[in-house]
């Protein structure tokens, strides 16, 4: 999507201004924001889609090829540089394996983006965010709402220390304000981390010869 100019300018514009609505427990896996802060998402540019031609994600890799699509307009969704397809399936692939029928009510995380379903509700296209959606959750769903949350979080982790694309990640996992406050947390994660920055190096496009 970020790449379809007049489109995207807009879209990122609003997806900016969730990023400043949605804060603290912004993560899947955080607590349900409270109803009066229920941010406005911007929805689907429809069936426009990036054509998959080794730009964007390196071919030859196990990412399925029937997600390709989904994770190229996910990961362009705005024009913040490390919101990228490459890392988009790489935190697809660390959270699930690619496994869309992913149930882990223990933890209440399903899908392939092992979204919780409180939190999916705040990056489904607006008229979905009035209930908590029930899972399964398709990719459909999941995968456009990993660009979403990834371009809205962007501004609060700006300038903290390490990576700026697996501060993403570690903000998707585990909250922005814990990855902001540097703690423990982010030790106890380090392998899912690990996992991400392998899976970059594998899925982004190789270099032009």
């Amino acid at each position: 999507m970020r790449r379809l100019r007049g489109i995207a300018a807009a879209l990122a514009a609003a997806v900016m201004t969730l990023g400043a609505l949605v804060s603290g427990d912004s993560a899947p896996h955080g607590s349900a924001l409270p109803a009066d802060r229920m941010p406005v998402v911007p929805g689907s540019v429809g069936d426009v889609r990036p054509q998959d031609d080794g730009r964007w994600l390196r071919t030859g890799t196990d990412i399925p090829r029937r997600y390709r699509h989904l994770i190229i307009e996910a990961g362009t969704t705005c024009d913040v540089p490390q919101v990228t397809p490459a890392l988009v399936a790489a935190m697809l692939e660390a959270e699930s394996g690619f496994d869309p029928m992913l149930s882990d009510p223990a933890r209440d995380e399903y899908g392939i983006a092992r979204w919780t379903p409180r939190v999916l509700r705040y990056y489904l296209p607006p008229a979905r965010q009035r209930t908590v959606p029930t899972p399964p959750f398709s990719p459909e769903d999941s995968i456009p709402a990993v660009g979403r949350m990834l371009c809205a979080i962007a501004p609060e982790l700006e300038g903290v220390p390490g990576d700026p694309a697996l501060n993403l990640a570690a903000g998707y996992r585990i909250s922005t304000w814990r990855v902001q406050r540097q703690g423990p947390e982010l030790r106890r994660i380090q392998p899912y981390l690990d996992r991400v920055r392998a899976n970059l190096e594998r899925y982004r496009p190789s270099a032009p010869r």
